[in-house]
C-alpha cells in the first residue's frame, strides 16, 4: 500500500512539473540574428559596386520581416539582398536592421565597408590585430585600412618588412610559426615552423638573416633557405622571455627587450652580449638612427614609451598611461614620426621622435600590433 501511495504521489509530482513547464514557463521563442556578407568589384577601388548577401537568422515564429539597409553614404533601401554603387572612396558604416511583426524585434548589425582611392599615394603601413593583417597609407587623408587578401588568419603579435625583397614576415605565436608573403598578400607561405612562441622579428640584410625571439632566447634563419626547419640559436638561456627585437645595421648589433625584465644587446658576430637597461618589462623595441625606442611596464594601465641612446644612457619618456604592453613600434622616415598601438583602447598613436605632438591617428575594432612602415610610394 505504501508503495502504491508513493507511486501515485510521484506521478502527480511529475505531472505538476510537466504542467508548469508547458503552461507557466514557456520556452522563449528564438530571436532574429542580423548578419550579412558582401563582395566588392573593381578590386575595391572607387567606383565600386558592393553586392550584399543577407545571412540573417529569422525563425518562423517571429512573423513577417522587414530589412532596412543604410549604406553610410546617405542612401538606403529595404531590399533583402541589395547591391549598391559607391562612387567615392572612403570607409562606410553599413547598417542592417531586421524588424519583425509578431515578436516585435528590432535587431541590427553594422560593418565598415572600405572603398579604396585608385589615385591615393603615400607611405605604406601594415599592422595585425592577431587575426588578420591590414594595409593602408600614411598621407594627408584620413587613414583607411583594408585586410590583406591572401594572408591566412594567425595569432600574431609581430611583423617585419623586408624592404629589399618586398616581403612581409608574420609571426604566429599560437602556432609556433613564421609566415612570409609579398606585400600585397600573395605567395603566402610558411617560412619556419616549430619555432617556440615567436613575437618580434628583425632582418639583417648583410648576412640575409631573419632573427626572431623565442620563450628563452633568440634564433635566426637564412632568408634564402626554403627549409622550414632550418634554425640557428643565436641567444640562449634568457629565462625572462625575450619579446621585441631590432637590429642596428650600421653598428651590426641586435637589441632586444624582455617581457620580464631588461633591454639587451649583442653583436651580430655573436660577441658582446650584455644587459644595457636592467629591470625593464616591455614588448617592443626599435632602433632609429642613434636611438632605441621601447615600451616599459610601470604599473597596470601605465605602460610608457621611452627612448635611449644606443648604449642605454640618456633615457627619455615619450608617452605615459598606455593601457597595455605594446607589441609593435613603427617608424615613418618620411615624416620622422614614431607609431605605436594602445591595445587597451585599440588606438594607433603617433608622435614626433621626442614625444611631442602626440595624436590618436587610427582606431580599430581590435588590437593594433606588429606595426611596420615602408617607404614613400
Amino acid at each position: 500500500m505504501k508503495n502504491l501511495i508513493y507511486i501515485v504521489a510521484l506521478l502527480l509530482t511529475v505531472g505538476m512539473f510537466q504542467s508548469c513547464s508547458d503552461d507557466d514557463y514557456p520556452v522563449p521563442p528564438a530571436s532574429t540574428v542580423p548578419e550579412y556578407s558582401y563582395t566588392i568589384d573593381n578590386d575595391e577601388f572607387a567606383p565600386a559596386t558592393v553586392t550584399f548577401t543577407n545571412n540573417s537568422i529569422v525563425p518562423e515564429t517571429v512573423g513577417s520581416v522587414t530589412y532596412y539597409w543604410n549604406f553610410g553614404d546617405g542612401q538606403s533601401t529595404s531590399e533583402e539582398n541589395p547591391t549598391h554603387l559607391y562612387t567615392e572612396p572612403g570607409a562606410y558604416n553599413v547598417n542592417l536592421v531586421v524588424a519583425t511583426s509578431e515578436s516585435l524585434e528590432i535587431n541590427e548589425i553594422t560593418k565598415t565597408i572600405v572603398i579604396r582611392d585608385p589615385s591615393a599615394t603615400g607611405v605604406p603601413i601594415y599592422f595585425t590585430d592577431g587575426a588578420q593583417v591590414y594595409e593602408g597609407l600614411i598621407n594627408s587623408q584620413a587613414p583607411i585600412f583594408t585586410p590583406l587578401s591572401g594572408v591566412a588568419a594567425q595569432s600574431s603579435y609581430g611583423m617585419v618588412m623586408d624592404k629589399i625583397n618586398h616581403k612581409l614576415y608574420i609571426s604566429d605565436y599560437g602556432a609556433d610559426k613564421i609566415y612570409r608573403s609579398n606585400l600585397d598578400g600573395s605567395d603566402f607561405e610558411e617560412f619556419r615552423v616549430g619555432v617556440d612562441s615567436p613575437n618580434g622579428m628583425a632582418i639583417d640584410y648583410q648576412d640575409n638573416q631573419l632573427y626572431w625571439d623565442t620563450s628563452s632566447g633568440i634564433q635566426r634563419g637564412n632568408i634564402d633557405d626554403s627549409d622550414v626547419n632550418q634554425v640557428e640559436d643565436f641567444v640562449t638561456g634568457q629565462t625572462n622571455d625575450p619579446d621585441g627585437l631590432s637590429i642596428d645595421l650600421v653598428n651590426r648589433k641586435l637589441y632586444w627587450i624582455n617581457y620580464n625584465g631588461g633591454v639587451w644587446v649583442k653583436n651580430l658576430d655573436g660577441t658582446g652580449e650584455a644587459e644595457l637597461i636592467p629591470a625593464i618589462e616591455g614588448g617592443s623595441i626599435l632602433v632609429v638612427g642613434d636611438k632605441i625606442f621601447y615600451d616599459e611596464y610601470v604599473a597596470s594601465g601605465d605602460i610608457r614609451l621611452k627612448s635611449a641612446n644606443l648604449d642605454g644612457t640618456g633615457i627619455s619618456t615619450l608617452a605615459v598611461n598606455i593601457g597595455r604592453v605594446v607589441y609593435g613600434i613603427g617608424y615613418d622616415a618620411n615624416d620622422n614620426k614614431i607609431y605605436w598601438g594602445d591595445r587597451a583602447t585599440d588606438v594607433m598613436m603617433r608622435a614626433n621622435l621626442d614625444g611631442s605632438s602626440p595624436e590618436a591617428w587610427f582606431t580599430h575594432s581590435a588590437d593594433t600590433r606588429g606595426i611596420v612602415i615602408g617607404e614613400l610610394e
